[in-house]
């Protein structure tokens, strides 16, 4: 989803998709099996692949916000910056 076809329509389509959902789920069951858990000693590349793909759910909505008015420039600027980061370690 580019950023520039961002709409309220599209995000919600995104986060409705089955892919989307299903990422969610896995994420909601391993959290709750300990799997991924601080407890659990978690292997730092499994964590990292599991909030790259959380990350892709939730990347449209962030980039969405940016366009808000209301939305402090401080407040886009971090997100903004979040966002690069995020894009850098899950390409």
């Amino acid at each position: 989803m580019e950023d520039k076809n961002l709409t309220f329509e599209s995000v919600n389509k995104h986060f409705e998709s089955p892919a989307s959902k299903k990422t969610l789920a896995e994420t909601e069951t391993q959290l709750k099996s300990s799997a991924l858990s601080a407890a659990a000693a978690p292997n730092p590349a499994a964590v990292l692949a599991q909030v790259c793909r959380i990350y892709k759910v939730v990347r449209p909505f962030l980039r969405l916000i940016l366009n808000v008015p209301l939305i402090p420039s401080s407040w886009k600027n971090a997100i903004r910056t979040f966002c690069n980061l995020m894009d850098t370690l899950c390409p």
